[in-house]
C-alpha cells in the first residue's frame, strides 16, 4: 500500500520521533566535522511537512538558537553519535542477513556498503516505510543490498512474519535495536530480546540501545510534559517506562558475550560533548540521564541502564 507524503504524515500517520531521529541526522550531516553522512535525511524531513519546525541544519551559533530549537540541536549531538557508533559496528563485521528492528527512516541500506549477497529487513509500520520508500523513490536512490520491508507491530509477535519473507534462523544474522526499546513496555522489551536470541544462529551479532528506567514520580512527569510542550514531541506518552529488563543478563543467559557501552564512551570515542555551548555541562532534558550530565538511574548492580550493548553469539 503506497502513500504520497504530505499531510497524512505530518502527526499521526508518521511518528514525529522518527522525524525527529532524521532531522537529527540532516543536522549531523550538516556540520563542517560530521560524524555522518546522511544525503536523504534532510528531504524525508522536507516531504513530511510536520507541524513541528524541525532544524536540519547545525546554526552558526547553536547557543542563540531559540527555545524551541535548541532541544532539537542538542538531541542531533546524541542521535550523531548514535547513528555512527552502529555504522561503525555494521563496518566492522558482516553476517549474511541484518535485521533492523523499528527501523523507522534509516536509510542504512541506501547510506552504507554492503558486502555482495548482503539481505537487509526492516521492520516498522506500514505508513512509517512506504514513506520513506515513496521519498527515497523520488530521489533515484537504490539500495546497496537486497532490502526487504515488513508491516509488523513488534509490541506483536513478528517472528513468523520476519521467516515468511525470507529470514534464515540457520544463519548468522546482526540485529540494530536502536531507538526501540524506550517506546515498549517492559514485558515487550524482554519479549525482543527473547525473540532475537530464539532466531540467532552462532556466529549473529547485536548493537542494542538500552532503555533508561524512568521512574513514575510527579516530579519526572511534569518535566516530560514541559518538554513535550516545548518540542511538540509526544515524549511524556512515550518515554515513562519503569523496570526495563537488562539486554546483558538476557543475552548472557542465551549464551552471548556482551559489552558495555555509556553515552560517556561515545563522547570520548568521536569528541563531542552533549552541550550546545561545546563545554562539557549539557542542559539536562528529561529521560536522557546518561546523556545530559545527570545521574543516570542504576540498576541493582549499580550498572546504568542506559547506553548501548554490542553482543556476540
Amino acid at each position: 500500500m503506497a502513500h504520497s507524503p504530505g499531510t497524512a504524515f505530518e502527526d499521526s500517520g508518521l511518528p514525529l520521533t522518527a522525524l525527529a531521529v532524521a532531522a537529527g541526522r540532516a543536522v549531523e550531516t550538516s556540520r563542517p566535522d560530521p560524524l555522518v553522512v546522511d544525503p536523504f535525511a534532510a528531504d524525508l524531513v522536507a516531504a513530511a511537512r510536520s507541524r513541528v519546525d524541525m532544524p536540519t541544519r547545525w546554526p552558526e551559533d547553536p547557543a542563540a538558537a531559540s527555545p524551541l530549537v535548541q532541544p532539537l540541536l542538542l538531541a542531533s549531538i546524541y542521535i550523531g553519535m548514535r547513528t555512527r557508533f552502529i555504522d561503525d559496528f555494521l563496518r566492522e563485521g558482516a553476517t549474511p542477513q541484518t535485521v533492523i528492528l523499528g527501523a523507522g527512516l534509516d536509510t542504512r541500506a541506501f547510506r552504507l556498503p554492503w558486502p555482495a549477497g548482503a539481505r537487509i529487513f526492516e521492520l516498522d509500520s506500514a505508513n512509517v516505510l512506504d514513506f520513506k520508500d515513496s521519498v527515497l523513490h523520488g530521489l533515484a536512490a537504490t539500495p546497496a543490498a537486497d532490502r526487504t520491508t515488513l508491516d509488523v507491530d513488534l509490541a506483536q509477535p513478528w517472528q513468523d512474519s520476519l521467516q515468511a519473507a525470507g529470514f534464515d534462523p540457520g544463519q548468522p544474522a546482526t540485529w540494530i535495536v536502536e531507538g526501540l526499546l524506550p517506546y515498549l513496555d517492559a514485558a515487550g522489551q524482554r519479549a525482543v530480546l527473547d525473540d532475537l536470541a530464539a532466531l540467532s544462529a552462532p556466529g549473529s551479532r547485536t548493537v542494542i540501545e538500552r532503555a533508561v528506567p524512568l521512574p513514575k514520580t510527579e516530579d519526572l512527569d511534569a518535566q516530560l510534559q514541559e518538554f513535550s510542550r516545548t518540542t511538540g514531541l509526544p515524549m511524556s506518552d512515550l518515554l515513562a517506562r519503569a523496570d526495563p529488563p537488562d539486554p546483558v543478563a538476557v543475552l548472557e543467559a542465551a549464551g552471548w558475550h556482551c559489552r558495555r557501552h555509556t553515552v560517556a564512551d561515545l563522547c570520548a570515542t568521536y569528541g563531542r560533548t552533549l552541550s550546545l555551548s561545546g563545554s562539557a555541562e549539557a542542559p539536562r532534558t528529561p529521560g536522557n540521564a546518561d546523556d545530559d550530565g545527570a545521574p543516570p538511574p542504576s540498576s541493582a548492580d549499580g550498572q546504568s541502564r542506559g547506553g548501548f550493548v554490542t553482543a556476540w553469539l
